[in-house]
């Protein structure tokens, strides 16, 4: 006996050091686990704001519900079973299977029901008394405009993390740190809070606020969704840019989805027709969909920019003085350049210009001649100074990484001539043969415009905490300047040129100095591809340019309509985008005589006034007045007060005698100019009401492209407001 105690005392030695020493802490954890409930709290994720702390994106608090199954009660199963799937829409034998599952403390029924959802089970187990159902206070994201800023936002995965766009980029701050709760259990899994109970608070995650605005957003949104159904596109995109820090005031893309339900398809023709699949091609259809949705194409879809890139050229020249504003252009529809014909879009020649006039005209050969007097070198150190070899660095995820090689040229390529090297300057030079992201683009264009300095742009403003306070703020940043200020003011008065007296004449805006330029890209690899041309039709406006604030970007991908190039089609949206956004950021108007002149009067209100002051205030005004009946005073106008109609309409004041109520049918006044439209409603009994491009330079080319009400939408009262838009078709190029 003594050998063997002798031989055991080693064994069980080394056992003790195993079990408290070595193994130690494996064993605690599993007493823990065996004698305590740990409760994990989860922490209220931030809010998203917008920058005037209008909310975006938040989190809002929700029922998880459980069921004990150690605590249901023999032969109530089947009735708690039934009664939750009934309500809460979820499989009978499922939820029964939960149920019965009795040597568990938790079983998951339903994770974030709806308020209204958890109140019917929490009647449910008040009339019942089936008190094994818990319910778990939880939240869930929640965004109030669903579907505005989709591709800034992104959302949240089911378990509350950041999954796309700034909710993953700032998923970290936003998310918070978990608390916990740790109580003593008996041996049947019942809290034994009275016994040990320590709770850890959870720490709420910081809250954004954006440098976006809703009010521009909402505005940009508007006109981009108008856009897509008009021009029948494939989709449509744009940017709004504070030009002088790089802060995003809008960002958006048409077609989006809900925030709400980001993993449901938005495009309905396109989820009927991957609903019709199944197994793998239902699957592969799905996701493809999902993530084409989910892109952001401002900042991860690169594109040839077109024409709107020789505002980039237009700068470049000037900051090296290899051209002046004296500097003269011939084109005669197309330029030679090493053997290379290369077409202008006009094929019958611009003819004799100056740079200006080459500008405003869009003109391919003379840009060509700018860029090959730039000489591939200089040309090239300011592709990279504008930052196209580069990200811009915006903050958000996803940006696409421009690739040499493959979105632009490598320099050894580029200024090789053997292998081409002058053609590709000269294509580069009006904005082919290489790609850029949107952001990329507006990003360097606001650089010509505010003095010359590249900011880094940016859409998140600050770090916020709980109560408000700013814990984080973030301050434009300068990567570099590009060109000079001198250089800088010049381009905006050409720029302005374009739009007063050029191809962007259709994104003119009355009371304001807008400047811009069109641009119409072929999408050469898919039209290669599929035989066919297909296009992208933009513009990129800046306003005032007296002081430069605002730029904005619109790009109308694959226009099937008649119309397809940018200052046909895309001017129009950027003038109609600014005339909203520019008076809303508190940037007043200031009218030309000319602009006063042809500018639409607001109606005063007369009704149930004297007749004779009533005549007076309309004529005040500057309209036409037309007094019917011999009543003391007004008893009906038309059109009626609010409305706005030509400067050189007449008022009529109804004085004790009823109005004229004749029905008219309404006519189509696609096609007419100003003159012709106003003196043929008159001539009929309505009102026009004009909007659009109309007042820059060239008035009477400008017709009428769209009328609201519309043509064959029956009929309106005698003395009724017609609303028309002005645009043009001429000199809108390129």
């Amino acid at each position: 006996m003594l050998a063997a105690i002798i031989l055991l005392i080693p064994y069980i030695v080394w056992h003790l050091i195993k079990l408290q020493i070595v193994n130690a802490a494996e064993y605690q954890e599993m007493a823990a686990e065996q004698q305590t409930r740990d409760l994990l709290i989860t922490p209220s994720r931030g809010t998203i704001y917008d920058r005037n702390n209008v909310v975006l994106a938040q989190s809002v608090t929700v029922d998880t519900i459980a069921v004990a199954p150690n605590e249901v009660k023999e032969g109530t199963e089947e009735a708690i079973a039934r009664g939750l799937s009934d309500i809460l829409g979820l499989d009978y034998e499922t939820v029964l299977g939960k149920v019965l599952k009795k040597n568990t403390m938790y079983q998951l029924i339903k994770r974030r029901a709806e308020p209204e959802l958890a109140d019917e089970v929490r009647a449910f187990v008040v009339e019942t008394g089936y008190n094994s159902i818990k319910f778990y206070e939880d939240t869930k994201r929640y965004y109030p405009y669903a579907n505005l800023f989709s591709s800034v936002l992104g959302f949240t995965s089911y378990d509350n993390e950041g999954e796309y766009g700034l909710e993953l980029k700032y998923d970290e701050v936003l998310s918070g740190v978990a608390g916990r709760v740790v109580t003593a259990k008996d041996n049947s899994g019942n809290s034994l809070s009275f016994y040990f109970e320590q709770r850890v608070d959870a720490q709420d995650g910081y809250s954004l606020r954006l440098t976006a605005d809703v009010g521009v957003q909402q505005i940009l949104e508007k006109y981009l969704e108008i856009a897509l159904e008009e021009n029948g596109c494939s989709g449509v995109v744009g940017i709004v840019m504070d030009v002088n820090t790089g802060a995003v005031l809008g960002m958006a893309q048409k077609g989006d989805y809900d925030l709400n339900s980001p993993r449901d398809i938005a495009d309905e023709e396109l989820a009927a027709r991957i609903e019709a699949l199944s197994g793998d091609e239902y699957n592969k259809a799905y996701l493809e969909a999902l993530y084409e949705q989910w892109t952001n194409d401002a900042i991860q879809v690169p594109y040839e920019p077109g024409s709107v890139f020789k505002i980039i050229t237009a700068s470049i020249a000037l900051e090296e003085n290899v051209k002046n504003l004296s500097s003269s252009f011939y084109c005669a529809g197309y330029s030679t350049v090493d053997e290379t014909n290369i077409g202008c879009w006009k094929t019958s020649g611009h003819g004799s210009q100056l740079f200006a006039k080459a500008l405003q005209n869009s003109c391919n050969c003379a840009f060509i001649d700018i860029a090959l007097s730039i000489g591939h070198q200089t040309y090239y150190s300011y592709f990279e100074g504008f930052g196209f070899t580069e990200k811009t660095g915006i903050d958000m995820m996803g940006e696409s990484t421009p690739v040499g090689g493959v979105h632009y040229h490598v320099y050894d390529t580029f200024s090789n001539v053997r292998a081409g090297g002058n053609v590709s300057l000269a294509t580069y030079g009006f904005g082919q043969t290489f790609k850029i992201t949107p952001i990329q683009l507006i990003t360097a264009v606001s650089a010509v415009v505010n003095g010359g300095y590249l900011m880094e742009p940016y859409v998140v403003d600050a770090l916020v905490d709980g109560n408000g306070n700013v814990v984080e703020q973030y301050e434009p940043k300068v990567v570099r300047q590009v060109i000079s200020e001198k250089t800088s003011e010049t381009m905006c008065g050409l720029i302005e040129s374009v739009v007063k007296g050029g191809t962007g004449g259709n994104a003119y805006v009355a009371g304001y100095r807008v400047g811009g330029k069109t641009g119409t890209s072929e999408k050469r690899d898919k039209s290669i591809v599929e035989g066919k041309d297909f296009y992208i039709a933009s513009f990129l406006g800046v306003a005032p340019c007296d002081d430069p604030q605002v730029a904005v970007l619109v790009l109308l991908d694959e226009p099937t309509g008649k119309l397809y190039q940018g200052g046909q089609i895309a001017a129009p949206v950027v003038g109609k985008v600014m005339s909203e956004i520019l008076p809303y950021l508190g940037v007043e108007a200031e009218y030309t005589e000319e602009e006063l002149a042809s500018m639409s009067i607001k109606v005063p209100l007369t009704v149930g006034g004297d007749a004779a002051w009533a005549k007076a205030v309309v004529e005040e005004t500057g309209l036409n007045v037309k007094v019917v009946g011999d009543g003391p005073s007004v008893t009906a106008q038309y059109p009626v007060s609010g409305s706005t109609i030509a400067s050189n309409s007449t008022v009529i004041l109804y004085c004790g005698v009823e109005p004229d109520k004749t029905e008219i049918k309404i006519p189509d006044l696609s096609g007419m100019n100003y003159k012709e439209a106003v003196d043929y409603l008159s001539l009929i009994g309505l009102y026009l009401d004009a909007s659009g491009a109309l007042g820059s330079a060239g008035g009477s080319e400008f017709t009428v492209r769209n009328q609201s009400p519309a043509p064959g939408e029956g009929t309106v009262t005698y003395g009724s407001v017609i609303t028309v838009d002005f645009y043009t078709t001429e000199n809108t190029g390129e």
